[in-house]
């Protein structure tokens, strides 16, 4: 079945997604939310832990992150965003010093609960001392999603550069090939060069999908972008 959190994540919410998963095994959770109530979220994510796949259509932020870490797998648009941020309180009223002090401390142990969260799949994650607003790329190069949907693969092979399965000869590409191989010496950089790669080909896509251009003219300009690209100077 599939869940939309399209909404401010309240009690209200808690209990519509309690009442919809009572006998359910295969469970998708569409997440459009710019948070809400962080212990509704925790208690959402300890209802879904382990028995749902997450993908974040648009925004997942504050308290929506949280539930999106209860994801088998975890899914992210590729212009989705995602953002986290120490809690906050809204107060309304006069405190004094004692008061202050003991919402400080519920703040600081609030916090401890969500980087638990957090750090079950991030890993001595700390939390940013200002709202950290993610890429979808960003999110899952920290590890808090697995996956980018409307990615566009690359990958390296036998000379080849394979972006959405269509194959590129390296050869071609000035200066690529000798960046390929063997001046590459990590797989960070490799994955760098790659990543570099993907992004231009990505918007040379975007800038050639609407105008009448054969298949060979879409190559010819797709092997242009990589050849600007090859040239620039990758650190």
């Amino acid at each position: 079945m599939v869940i939309d959190l399209f909404e401010g994540i309240s009690s209200s919410t808690l209990s519509r997604v309690s009442y919809l998963i009572q006998g359910q095994t295969d469970i998708t959770v569409r997440v459009n939310s710019s948070g809400g109530d962080i212990f509704s979220a925790l208690s959402i994510y300890n209802l879904l832990k382990g028995k749902c796949n997450v993908e974040i259509l648009g925004l997942a932020a504050s308290a929506a992150t949280i539930i999106a870490m209860a994801g088998k797998k975890i899914s992210i648009a590729s212009n989705g965003l995602f953002m986290i941020h120490s809690p906050k309180a809204m107060l309304i009223n006069y405190y004094d010093k004692q008061s202050l002090d003991k919402l400080s401390n519920t703040l600081a142990k609030t916090e401890e609960s969500i980087l638990a969260t957090y750090r079950s799949r991030v890993e001595n994650f700390e939390m940013p001392a200002d709202d950290l607003w993610l890429t979808a790329t960003e999110a899952k190069s920290m590890g808090f999603v697995d996956e980018i949907i409307g990615e566009v693969p690359v990958v390296m092979d036998a000379g080849n550069v394979f972006i959405n399965s269509i194959a590129y000869d390296a050869a071609q590409v000035k200066g690529l090939s000798e960046r390929l191989h063997p001046t590459p010496k990590t797989d960070a950089a490799l994955a760098q060069i790659l990543a570099l790669i993907k992004d231009q080909m990505t918007s040379g896509a975007a800038g050639v999908q609407n105008q009448q251009l054969t298949a060979e003219d879409i190559k010819a300009a797709q092997i242009k972008k990589m050849i600007a690209f090859a040239n620039r100077k990758v650190v």
